[in-house]
């Protein structure tokens, strides 16, 4: 059946790169987060081809997870039953506080800091993707700054502890000497601002127009598998950005920032759209205890707050 989407579907998926493995967690993450975590390959199957992706993608990309230790199967019979493993749930979750907070920390000026001696520079980039999820810039060699909102508590200490056991955690340092304009070209550097700001605007430019149509539309005439397929793609786009977004304080944004926009549009579309998609992969998706039980309480905290129904 024919959708007034098409078009659209058509240009996200042949103009942009999804990763297969990608798309999954994304799945995994947002719909069967908080309903038990687990999916049917069957199911799984026809999720993903909805929006095209054949059989022969979605095996492959399950594969591969399983294999970097994200997923576990259980069999029943001459099905197979997919779930995310214990560590890569937790990475979920904490990757989904992230992407489904309205919550602004305020700043006070000071700053944290990471040093681990002796790195190579390989050993910076590696560790600075690490450090990065909980929002640390790379400085220099072996060196990574953090905003200090608040954010860095006694669990996360432990963890840069744990991935680096000679590094040394400073926390509430001033930093002196810099004007507001180079304060601004640190931070753009510090952080990769640019590549995040560009990607914040091509996704409001993507979704705008999906946005557009949908936000007088009354809920009755929502059709539950566009809603379901527009809310992947939704998640999956906008996840890509702000798992990257170090989530400065906005004392150190430009006034033009993007980000706001980007998540005023995210959480107005989720919301439309959440119920509609959610029914739809209850009424289809298969679980190994039977179809998809409804979430938890806690999902309807997404975005500030969802109907439940």
């Amino acid at each position: 059946m024919e959708s007034r989407f098409d078009a659209f579907y058509s240009s996200a998926i042949d103009h942009h790169s999804i990763s297969g493995t990608s798309l999954v967690i994304t799945f995994l993450g947002d719909y069967l987060c908080h309903s038990g975590g687990g999916i049917w390959m069957g199911s799984l199957i026809k999720f993903m081809e909805s929006l095209s992706f054949n059989q022969r993608f979605v095996r492959s990309s399950v594969f591969r997870l399983k294999q970097d230790g994200w997923l576990d199967v259980k069999k029943q019979g001459r099905k197979s039953y997919y779930f995310m493993t214990p560590e890569r749930f937790d990475e979920v979750r904490a990757a989904n506080r992230k992407i489904y907070s309205v919550e602004s920390a305020s700043w006070n000026g000071k700053w944290n800091l990471v040093h681990i001696p002796s790195s190579t520079l390989l050993d910076a980039k590696v560790h600075g993707k690490t450090l990065s999820r909980l929002g640390f810039g790379v400085l220099d060699k072996g060196v990574y700054i953090q905003a200090d909102q608040g954010q860095l508590d006694a669990m996360d200490i432990d963890a840069i502890n744990q991935a680096f056991p000679n590094a040394h955690v400073f926390q509430h340092a001033d930093m002196a000497g810099l004007t507001q304009r180079d304060m601004q070209s640190f931070i753009y550097t510090t952080w990769e601002l640019q590549r995040i700001q560009d990607d914040y605007q091509a996704f409001c430019q993507m979704f705008n127009p999906v946005w557009q149509q949908l936000k007088d539309m009354p809920t009755e005439e929502l059709n539950p598998e566009d809603c379901f397929k527009l809310r992947l793609l939704l998640i999956h786009f906008y996840r890509r950005i702000i798992i990257k977004d170090p989530l400065l304080p906005g004392e150190l944004l430009p006034e033009d920032w993007p980000g706001g926009v980007a998540q005023s549009l995210a959480m107005n579309l989720y919301k439309k759209i959440h119920l509609s998609a959610r029914n739809y992969v209850t009424e289809y998706g298969e679980t190994i205890v039977g179809p998809v039980p409804l979430p938890a309480s806690d999902y309807y905290a997404r975005f500030g707050g969802l109907t439940a129904s």
